[in-house]
């Protein structure tokens, strides 16, 4: 599954919010009769890293839940990572207008009020007040070009490094 695009979405006096068919076209599989009309899409939202949300569709959530319960329990610092991960995560599916509903606790959490903005990322789709969001993307150019060099470039964990394993070594493609 690769996702792209970002969508400015309003939210209704209850938290609700209407995902764009744009997007929904994206996730869309033809169903057991080969038409690609569904009843509702499955979701699970969860709080995601530097105060946005993420959605993930399920087949995406229930592939890294396999991942997580391959994790020793034992170890205090991957019981951290685990209950951090599962906070605050919940099932979503949209209704008759491709709306979902985000709880109040993870709309405090992500600073979103009447606006979002939903950003597609691979496999996933994360969530971001226009405020946060706005800053995130104020990155300067050569931040940008120097991190690309770092990620990407072979440097010291970078995509071509030789410093141990990467993430897609330790999660597969998909990442987390």
């Amino acid at each position: 599954m690769q996702l792209i695009g970002e969508f400015p979405v309003a939210l209704d006096n209850k938290g609700r919010l209407r995902l764009p068919t744009a997007l929904l076209r994206q996730l869309s599989a033809p169903t057991a009769d080969g038409t690609d009309e569904q009843s509702g899409y499955e979701f699970v939202v969860n709080r995601g890293f530097e105060k946005c949300l993420t959605l993930y569709p399920k087949s995406v959530w229930d592939a890294i839940t396999v991942k997580l319960s391959r994790l020793n329990r034992f170890n205090d610092r991957n019981r951290m990572f685990i209950r951090s991960f599962y906070l605050g995560a919940y099932p979503v599916t949209t209704d008759s207008a491709d709306r979902i509903l985000l709880q109040k606790p993870l709309m405090d959490y992500a600073s979103i009020q009447d606006d979002a903005i939903l950003v597609a990322m691979d496999d996933r789709i994360e969530i971001w007040s226009p405020e946060q969001y706005q800053s995130l993307a104020a990155i300067d150019s050569n931040a940008f070009a120097d991190l690309a060099n770092q990620v990407m470039g072979g440097g010291e964990e970078g995509a071509g490094g030789t410093e141990g394993p990467s993430l897609e070594d330790i999660f597969g493609s998909s990442g987390i």
